[in-house]
């Protein structure tokens, strides 16, 4: 007979992040489940408490990661009680149901928690400031996750290829505004400590192999502007960047947490490695562009 797999239920898996997470999962020979609200193993809207605690209960999967969330700040700031309901409630109703089945919880977090203080690197108890719903509701999504002893919050800044039309990633935006001969904006003061997809999968199924909970800082090693990081992929592409404008960030964006690098010494120190540096993070996602040019060039640059 053979060795039972494990099974890991993700929710949001038709996502950026999801989506690499469920090919994750599959390569190291869990049951992968996803659910989302579009083409998923199972439908669901993460705002659907019996739905929600159904299929957990249902499933009784080792592990849950929450990738489901509202991203747009836009969407966060014009529909606040959407956002809390998907971003913070959500995650009330998935914890519950985990503690029922001992289920382990990771919380995919945000970094947008910190301004202020340029280049700095924030551990996991740096304090932090909430300037807007998306913030707030992520920081509320957080509170909840770890009001259950066996839960992992993923503070992370991420960035990958969506291929699917529609709104377009940090990266996409990236690579159609280098192969543009329009003009477009740089931040020079906006820092991330952005880390590819795929990274940030692999990265997390090792810390899966560690029994750790609370807080964790998932992220690249470095910390580097929007306009460093742009730099950086147009110098692997052999692309021109003079058609580039560098703004401030606050030029544009109001409310906005714009210094938001994550030193990751805990994730490291668990791992047993180092999470890959700028180059890496570069050289990765430069490897998965997709041949096609995207057509909407609209810019995601938070």
């Amino acid at each position: 007979m053979g060795t039972e797999r494990r099974t890991v239920l993700i929710f949001g898996a038709t996502g950026m992040l999801g989506r690499e997470l469920h090919l994750e999962a599959h390569n190291r020979g869990f049951k992968s489940i996803g659910a989302s609200r579009h083409g998923p193993d199972v439908f669901v809207d993460v705002c659907n408490k019996e739905k929600v605690q159904d299929i957990i209960t249902t499933s009784r999967p080792e592990i849950i990661i929450n990738s489901a969330a509202i991203v747009s700040h836009t969407l966060c700031e014009t529909n606040p009680s959407l956002a809390y309901d998907v971003n913070a409630r959500a995650v009330e109703f998935i914890g519950s149901a985990a503690k029922k089945t001992g289920s382990q919880l990771v919380q995919i977090s945000t970094d947008h928690f910190f301004s202020g203080d340029g280049p700095a690197l924030h551990d996991e108890e740096a304090p932090v400031k909430l300037l807007n719903e998306y913030a707030k509701t992520k920081y509320e999504g957080e509170i909840f996750a770890l009001g259950y002893s066996d839960a992992l919050v993923i503070r992370t800044n991420i960035t990958g290829f969506r291929n699917s039309g529609g709104v377009v990633s940090f990266i996409e935006w990236v690579i159609e505004s280098l192969n543009s001969d329009e003009e477009f904006n740089l931040f020079s003061d906006y820092y991330t400590s952005t880390i590819s997809t795929r990274q940030a999968s692999t990265a997390l199924f090792d810390l899966l192999n560690h029994e750790i909970s609370g807080k964790i800082n998932l992220a690249c090693r470095e910390v580097a502007s929007k306009e460093e990081f742009v730099k950086a992929i147009a110098m692997r592409m052999g692309k021109n960047i003079d058609h580039a404008r560098l703004i401030s960030v606050h030029d544009v964006l109001s409310a906005r947490a714009e210094s938001v690098g994550l030193d990751v010494s805990r994730a490291e120190n668990v791992l047993g490695y180092q999470l890959p540096n700028l180059e890496e993070v570069v050289r990765q996602l430069v490897s998965e562009c997709p041949t096609r040019v995207l057509s909407d060039n609209t810019s995601p640059q938070s």
